[in-house]
């Protein structure tokens, strides 16, 4: 839907309350489902993620080593 197509769809204040409090749940709950895009992330952002994520692979495996040598 364009914006031009939702400006003409675009309801009073009053109106809008009282379709929205005839709505069911469920259509409710469609009409507020919006899809949200991807973001596009920067390079540093980029690389600040795959850090944590090194990090936290390395963190487990510490973690791991740890649990089976307390064992042992």
């Amino acid at each position: 839907m364009t914006a031009k197509e939702r400006e003409q769809l675009a309801l009073a204040p009053a109106e809008r309350e009282l379709v929205l409090n005839s709505l069911e749940r469920d259509q409710l709950a469609g009409l507020k489902k919006q899809d949200i895009p991807q973001r596009r992330l920067s390079g540093s952002t980029k690389i600040l993620l795959w850090s944590l994520r090194i990090y936290l692979l390395f963190m487990m495996a510490v973690v791991l080593y740890q649990v089976l040598h307390a064992t042992h």
